[in-house]
């Protein structure tokens, strides 16, 4: 058995776990929680208690890949990485983006304009992760060497 892969296999399975139950526990705790009234500030209070996990998830997920090892031979490990990356990114669109149709749909005033700016800038945060995590995708099959 390889010990160094098990171990890099390891961390990026939970690096890419911090990473989506982050982005859920926020795309949760804003659907339910957050009241219009004082939008921006529980934005922040979300953004500050969730973001340094989901970052420190992030650089678990990469000192697992490093750990791994073997960068072009290892697709499949690739592929799970950029799927993890597409699903937060997904749910952090899907989330922010409901919340931006309602509060478009009951009338965005002068008071809401920093949390509409707020939910805008994170819906398009949420797809540019789904769009980075098609990126890093890798090749489609094997890869046999010569």
């Amino acid at each position: 058995m390889k010990w160094r892969r098990l171990i890099g296999a390891t961390l990026m399975i939970l690096g890419g776990a911090a990473v989506v139950a982050m982005a859920v526990l926020a795309a949760v705790v804003i659907a339910n929680f957050v009241e219009w009234e004082n939008g921006a500030d529980a934005l922040s209070t979300v953004t500050t208690v969730t973001l340094p996990p989901a970052l420190g998830g992030a650089a678990l997920m990469l000192v697992g890949r490093i750990v791994y090892g073997a960068w072009i031979e290892r697709s499949p490990v690739l592929n799970a990485l950029a799927l993890a990356i597409q699903i937060a990114g997904a749910v952090v669109a899907l989330g922010l983006g409901a919340m931006l149709i309602f509060l478009a749909i009951t009338g965005i005033t002068a008071d809401d304009q920093t949390a509409a700016a707020a939910l805008g800038i994170g819906t398009a945060a949420g797809v540019a992760l789904i769009f980075i995590g098609v990126g890093i995708k890798g090749g489609r099959g094997r890869r046999y060497l010569d």
